[in-house]
């Protein structure tokens, strides 16, 4: 199966939600922790297309089809790092469910990415309680760094960062 990753593109932005929505019902459909319905309130489509023109939004896509997303944001404008090291923080990763491999091919993208632009890292978070997403960033190279709220020890995110050296 050929796989392609591209910038995403305006007209696209709807079917990047819906790809979204469509992992946020997995994952409450398959009692899972992880995004729910209501992610993308925080996240709706002027979100995506200011980011879009902001920093690295791609798509992956199979035969034309949009079959995965990953927004690349510089690590400065994230506040769960403590340090400023060139990196990529690697948000809104999501991906078709009935399409295998497209998250590691996202992931593999990415640290090329990450080399060509001179980054250091690339960095993530989820769930703390998420045993499916930690286990699989360990298993896809990322190490853990620590858990979230020893930055915000008032927060409502339970959260863990992860990185990985390029």
């Amino acid at each position: 199966m050929n796989i392609k990753i591209i910038p995403a593109r305006e007209d696209e932005i709807e079917a990047i939600r819906d790809l979204i929505y469509s992992r946020c019902l997995w994952f409450v459909e398959n009692d899972l922790i992880g995004w729910n319905k209501k992610y993308l309130d925080d996240f709706g489509v002027d979100y995506f297309l200011k980011q879009m023109k902001k920093n690295k939004l791609y798509v992956a896509k199979v035969d034309e089809k949009i079959c995965g997303v990953m927004l690349l944001k510089n690590v400065e404008e994230e506040d769960f790092w403590s340090d400023t090291e060139p990196s990529y923080y690697i948000h809104h990763l999501a991906t078709d469910t009935k399409i295998k491999g497209v998250g590691q091919k996202l992931l593999e993208f990415a640290k090329e990415q990450g080399r060509k632009d001179g980054k250091k890292y690339l960095r993530l978070d989820c769930y703390e309680d998420s045993d499916f997403l930690n286990n699989y960033y360990l298993k896809m190279g990322f190490s853990y760094i620590k858990n979230g709220l020893e930055i915000y020890p008032n927060g409502t995110y339970n959260y863990n960062l992860w990185q990985m050296s390029l």
